[in-house]
């Protein structure tokens, strides 16, 4: 036994030994033990513990030493006291504690393994393990497994860890204990990163939200931003297009913040400020350490002019000083889409067809009558969709020493899309690494390449022209998915040639006219022909010199670049058929609609970043942190493209532009700068009273030379009542109650380059057969366009029960943009614009979070519960002079659907109330009519002006495109080597607008819904309850207007993610010599509760618009994800 506990201390003292091994210097006289240990902390970055008894008996020292191995001064320190000195290398800790008495001689021992975790089930490295009474211990490894020999029969171990409460456990019968410490949020609080540094969470004044990486991680996601969604208040994660692979959510921090321009946040990469949202999209999310989300403007203030949409902070994993760990994380899975749409098959749809033809007096195929079951029955969703592989490979090297620390990581990622022709890859490298180069000079480097591959396809807009953002060179195309909805079953997918089946060309009616809707393309040909191919390289480098002249003063220089380069081409052939082509096929290509499209760009920017700071206390009860920073980023961008003109294609072999005989090339640069100044004071008073205050003043070219400087003040404050006396008494229940407020302004720069000024622009003109080249004046110079100002108030309260076992957080908060990017209208008599770039409007945004969590022991089951709810109003308060805005259309056909009017919230939906059907001649008398009249089978329009007839007056609001409530709910419960995840998302007060029901309804001999065919008016059948009118219907029919009839609350609780996972118990780990080994298994959005009965409720095919928020045609489904994966340390 005796030999046992030498070889376990032997080992644990040589894991301290390069602590040990350092030099110091330190010349002190009457000094106390802290002021020795602050002395040595500066010097060898470790922190130093000692039991509170043991310092408090040792007399003022008295040292002179000059280059001497610290374990020698430590002995020094404790000359008169028998003590172990221990040294965690994973978190550069030494601990010095009384030696306890030896274990007696001959006592049967046994070896006790186990795992240590943290409340959150992350692995706990260098964790103190002693077993009690005794001189044995040890320390846990990265993975958090420990293993200690301790007496047979009667053995208590206590495990201690700096930052977390001390625990003992009692030994009983087995050799496995779990152990879960848990934090000391009471003294320290957990650690928030803020702009340009951390800051205790209990010192914390401002609204900020942190959502650590595990459970992003876990999620499996294309971009980090899908695995925000319910994670914390106040923030709307809108995958406006479902699950097209690789693309990113919509991303809105306390709601809409301008009508002019984005509404996106600042992104910050390891404190690299993003110029594009999309970079932040190509980052590994497993390479996420964890989010910071600075919400408030006082949060943000310390960004400036970039800031007025909040910040989203990403910090990615680094190394940390101790043993190297390895891990190898993957997994596989499928996906399909989540829901599909309720359509007639081939039966249902030839009794449809033969109802609506007899409603409109047309004939129909004879075929349906004669021979119907020789017709196909095709369901055009199983066509377009299926199910399609998704998998993910990470592998990682972390560790280092107390001198130099690293990290490196690799990662490949797949995903196929539910519909055909579209995937995405992603490949990630990350190299990280810390140095101390003396104990006065840190120097630290980043490098993050990275590579995607996105094949694209139009989804979203109407069937015969899909959207202008879903294609490219503003050709029109078929949009796949509208088609497909559209298409009747008894068309088949391909000719008896073999060719694609188009409908147009299919079965005639008795009057040997095409029976099926022109326009309506087959959806298979266009996904298997059509090819728009994104390729982008990215490589983010990053790094810093920091330098600490005096004690506790700081100064810190970083160096930084991105380097994107953007690769697309696309390709028309000349067999598919489209509204440019209608005839074309395999075998009638039409060379003449050939299209053909490369595009090259490339965005260089750098950023320049210098900080000075100093912390410091004063009697210690003053305790205080200033900032100074100075800044320079400049962005540069060029693109180049090529294409063919129209019909000037002379080959289909060759597709690429330089198949065309008329070459046509474009070549456009774009470039800014920013130059910024800031400063930032935090101080306290006793840990009780708090009080912030930061100004940022910022210059940019974007900007006209009158306005191009602008500051950015904020402060905030905060009473940790808790601290107080008087509260002492219920300390033990209610442990923290803090109250803040904030002020700040913040700006919004997301306006293009050069807006303020007039541009010249090429224009050409032809003169009989020859064309002239020349250039013209584009635009309006405002040489006085400056930033929009958001200026934000927030008042939140923070509590904490039962040492934070409880915790609750509640926020309100105003926030008002002024002066904001619009365009306004010029006199027409300027003749070359029409409109030009200024500062005008007011918008309101008010909202209030809550966030509730829970952190509940129940015998081995550890389960930790997390909720969150917010809502958001806006309100326009002003356009600066007109009261509203243009009218906008829904989609194309529902017309004046959408305006922002001055007093009224955004994304409002107008439109016309159904009060019913006119089902007979009394009730066209009964009911007022459309200024031209109305007939039998019409619908009833409600009179909202009770004017006695129905038009443009009588249009209502029938629902808005914001939500009114977010809320999200998280657990995770952990029994034994069992863990469980359950993530629920919920959306909750918004509507959709249904575009792809427009041409359902009975005159285009297209496929529909079954709700839509049994309630169709029948005029032999006037007492039968019907909500739709007759096909041939007058007044407001769905085809010509907007109606309450296609307006849907498309509130949703959607369970996102679901997690099992089992740990190998270290016994079994040790037999096959690794580490940790986790298999899991995961279901990501398993189910939808929703009144919505399309593909997606959170859909938007006008992506993330804000005055047309919340359309629905043809856009891409939600995918159901199920994968299975691992993770192995080593």
């Amino acid at each position: 036994m005796k030999c046992r506990f030498t070889f376990f201390l032997i080992a644990f003292l040589l894991a301290g030994a390069p602590g040990f091994s350092q030099q110091v210097s330190i010349h002190v006289k009457d000094a106390s033990i802290k002021e020795v240990f602050s002395r040595l902390t500066e010097q060898t970055g470790l922190n130093f513990m000692a039991d509170a008894l043991l310092m408090k008996n040792l007399k003022p020292l008295n040292l002179q030493f000059s280059n001497t191995p610290l374990n020698e001064v430590l002995q020094k320190c404790f000359s008169g006291e028998e003590v172990d000195i221990l040294v965690n290398q994973n978190y550069k800790t030494v601990v010095i504690r009384k030696k306890a008495p030896a274990a007696k001689a001959g006592r049967q021992q046994k070896q006790v393994t186990g795992k240590i975790t943290n409340s959150t089930n992350e692995p706990l490295p260098g964790v103190s393990i002693r077993a009690k009474n005794t001189v044995t211990a040890t320390v846990s490894d990265t993975a958090g497994m420990f293993s200690i020999a301790v007496p047979e029969n009667d053995a208590t171990l206590t495990f201690s860890f700096i930052g977390f409460t001390t625990k003992e456990v009692a030994v009983k019968e087995g050799s496995d204990i779990n152990v879960v410490l848990e934090d000391q949020q009471k003294a320290l609080g957990e650690v928030v990163v803020i702009g340009y540094g951390e800051q205790s969470s209990k010192k914390v004044t401002t609204a900020i939200s942190r959502i650590g990486g595990s459970a992003i991680a876990k999620q499996p996601v294309a971009t980090p931003g899908e695995a925000l969604a319910a994670l914390a208040p106040g923030i709307q994660v809108q995958s406006a297009r479902g699950g097209y692979p690789g693309e990113a959510p919509t991303i809105r921090i306390r709601g809409v913040g301008s009508l002019g321009t984005s509404s996106d946040p600042l992104y910050v990469v390891d404190g690299y400020p993003l110029q594009e949202s999309t970079q932040f999209d190509l980052i590994n999310p497993a390479d996420i350490e964890s989010i910071e989300l600075l919400k408030d403007a006082a949060s943000a203030a310390i960004y400036g002019s970039r800031a007025a949409n909040g910040v989203v902070i990403v910090t990615t994993k680094r190394g940390k000083a101790g043993k190297a760990s390895f891990n190898v994380s993957a997994y596989s899975g499928m996906q399909q889409i989540a829901k599909k749409v309720d359509l007639l098959n081939r039966d249902e749809y030839i009794d449809y067809a033969k109802f609506t033809a007899r409603l409109r007096n047309v004939t129909y195929p004879a075929v349906f009558d004669t021979n119907p079951d020789s017709l196909p029955d095709v369901d055009w969703q199983d066509v377009i969709f299926r199910q399609a592989p998704i998998a993910d490979f990470q592998m990682s090297a972390r560790g280092g020493s107390e001198k130099a620390r690293y990290s490196v990581s690799g990662g490949y990622f797949s995903q196929d899309g539910t519909m055909r022709g579209t995937s995405y890859k992603r490949y990630n490298l990350r190299f990280n690494m810390d140095a101390d180069l003396h104990p006065k000079l840190k120097i630290g480097i980043s490098m993050a390449p990275s590579f995607s591959d996105q094949y694209r396809q139009p989804a979203g807009g109407q069937f015969s022209e899909a959207s202008a953002s879903e294609t490219v060179g503003g050709r029109t195309l078929p949009s796949p998915i509208h088609s497909a909805v559209l298409m009747p079953p008894i068309v088949p997918v391909y000719a008896a040639d073999g060719d694609y089946a188009q409908g147009y060309r299919g079965l005639k009616n008795s009057a040997n006219g095409v029976f099926f809707q022109a326009s309506l393309y087959n959806p298979l040909g266009v996904l298997e022909q059509y090819r728009n191919r994104v390729k982008e390289y990215r490589l983010l480098g990053n790094s810093f010199l920091e330098y600490e002249p005096l004690k506790r003063l700081k100064l810190k220089t970083s160096l930084g670049a991105t380097l994107n380069i953007n690769d697309q081409n696309a390709y028309i052939p000349a067999t598919l058929a489209n509204n440019s082509a209608p005839a074309a096929s395999r075998s009638n290509p039409v060379i003449a609609q050939i299209y053909a499209m490369e595009n090259q760009s490339t965005v260089v920017d750098w950023l320049w970043e210098n900080t000075l700071t100093y912390s410091g206390s004063i009697a210690e009860a003053h305790h205080f942190n200033a900032l100074l920073l100075y800044s320079l980023q400049k962005y540069q961008a060029k693109s180049t493209g090529a294409t063919g003109r129209s019909g000037t294609y002379t080959s289909a072999l060759l597709e690429n532009p330089l198949a065309s005989s008329d070459l046509v090339g474009s070549l456009a640069y774009s470039q800014n700068s920013f130059l910024s100044f800031g400063g930032r004071l935090n101080y306290d008073y006793k840990n009780k009273y708090l009080l912030s205050a930061a100004l940022r003043r910022d210059g940019s070219s974007r900007f006209g030379p009158n306005n191009r400087f602008a500051s950015f003040p904020s402060v905030s404050a905060a009473w940790r009542i808790s601290e107080e006396p008087f509260m002492q008494a219920i300390s033990p229940v209610l442990n923290e109650v803090k109250i803040r407020a904030s002020y700040g302004e913040t700006g919004n720069a997301s306006i293009g380059d050069f807006t303020w000024a007039n541009n010249i622009v090429p224009r050409d003109y032809g003169f009989g057969n020859q064309r002239t080249y020349g250039s013209a004046q584009s635009g309006f110079a405002n040489y006085d366009l400056t930033w929009e100002k958001n200026r934000q108030t927030d008042i939140g309260l923070e509590l904490g029960f039962l040492d934070d076992k409880y915790s609750i957080t509640l926020d309100y908060y105003t926030r008002e943009t002024e002066g904001m990017l619009f365009q306004k209208d010029l006199p027409a008599i300027i003749g070359y614009a029409a409109f030009y770039r200024t500062n005008l409007g007011k918008l309101r945004n008010q909202g209030v979070e809550l966030n509730a969590k829970a952190n509940l022991n129940l015998g081995p089951v550890k389960w930790v519960l997390e909720g969150n709810i917010s809502a958001n109003r806006t309100k326009v308060l002003s356009l600066g002079g007109p009261s509203s805005l243009p009218p906008d259309a829904a989609i194309f056909g529902w017309d004046n659907v959408f305006q922002v009017r001055t007093g009224d919230p955004l994304g409002l939906m107008y439109g016309y109330e159904v009060a019913g059907i006119f089902r007979t001649a009394q009730d066209l008398q009964a009911h007022p009519q459309w200024v031209t009249g109305n007939k039998v089978g019409d619908w009833i329009i409600k009179d909202q002006n009770n004017d006695k007839k129905i038009d443009e007056n009588d249009r209502a609001v029938l629902g808005h495109g914001f939500p009114d409530f977010l809320y999200g709910l998280n657990s995770t419960w952990q029994y034994r080597n069992i863990d469980l995840s359950i993530l629920v998302q919920g959306v909750q007060g918004v509507d959709v607008i249904n575009g792809n029901v427009r041409h359902q309804f009975g005159i285009h001999n297209v496929n529909t819904s079954p709700e839509y065919y049994n309630n169709i008016f029948d005029p032999q059948q006037p007492e039968k309850n019907a909500e739709y009118p007759a096909p041939l219907a007058s007044g407001v029919t769905p085809l010509n207007n907007l109606t309450n009839k296609a307006v849907s609350d498309a509130s949703f609780l959607r369970l996102r993610n679901v997690t099992l996972g089992y740990t190998l118990p270290q016994a079994a780990l040790r037999k096959i010599k690794v580490q940790a080994l986790r298999f899991y298994v995961t279901a990501q959005n398993l189910f939808t509760i929703t009144r919505y009965n399309w593909y997606n409720p959170e859909t938007s095919v006008t992506g993330d618009s804000v005055y047309r928020p919340g359309v629905d045609q043809g856009t891409y489904p939600a995918n159901r994800v199920f994968i299975a994966g691992l993770h192995l340390g080593f």
